[in-house]
């Protein structure tokens, strides 16, 4: 096997990332990409409003690990509900049917996505970030929008986003 080279460690300031980019209501900030980790993992921070939430989802490639820097958040993740506040950690392995839904004020968390790739769809379709708040253009993909853009990624739409009134 050969091995894989990385790039140089790096430090990012508070607050910093490689990219910053609004997708739907929220923030996403690309902390290391698989350029960064030779395709091993990727991370992003993930900002938030209350009732933010992706629809139900299956990774075919990824795991995903949540880690909740800020706020309160509810994983759904298989048959299971996972309520998870600042602190706590969630993980769902790949192939497991999941969403998360924001249930505070905001949430802020660190997504870890392994192996890599993932991270790239808030790339391609986010708009860069600038300000406290998302223009009006930000991204909002109709639900058969989302199955073609995620697709490609191997990652399958199967249900509508959770909701409050679900929580």
């Amino acid at each position: 096997m050969t091995p894989v080279t990385l790039s140089k460690p790096y430090r990012l300031a508070a607050g910093g990332g490689l990219a910053d980019v609004w997708w739907k209501t929220g923030r996403v900030t690309v902390k290391t990409r698989g350029a960064e980790t030779g395709g091993r993992f990727s991370q992003v921070e993930i900002d938030d409003p209350r009732g933010t939430a992706p629809p139900l989802h299956i990774h075919h490639q990824e795991d995903e690990a949540f880690y909740v820097l800020e706020g309160e958040v509810t994983v759904f993740a298989g048959d299971e509900r996972i309520e998870a506040a600042t602190g706590d950690f969630v993980f769902v392995p790949s192939g497991v049917t999941h969403a998360y839904l924001v249930r505070s004020e905001r949430a802020r968390m660190l997504v870890t996505f392994s192996p890599a790739g993932f991270e790239e769809v808030f790339l391609e379709l986010g708009l860069p970030a600038s300000g406290s708040e998302p223009p009006p253009e930000a991204v909002h993909p109709a639900p058969e929008e989302m199955v073609r853009i995620f697709a490609p990624y191997g990652c399958e739409i199967v249900g509508p986003p959770p909701e409050l009134s679900d929580n």
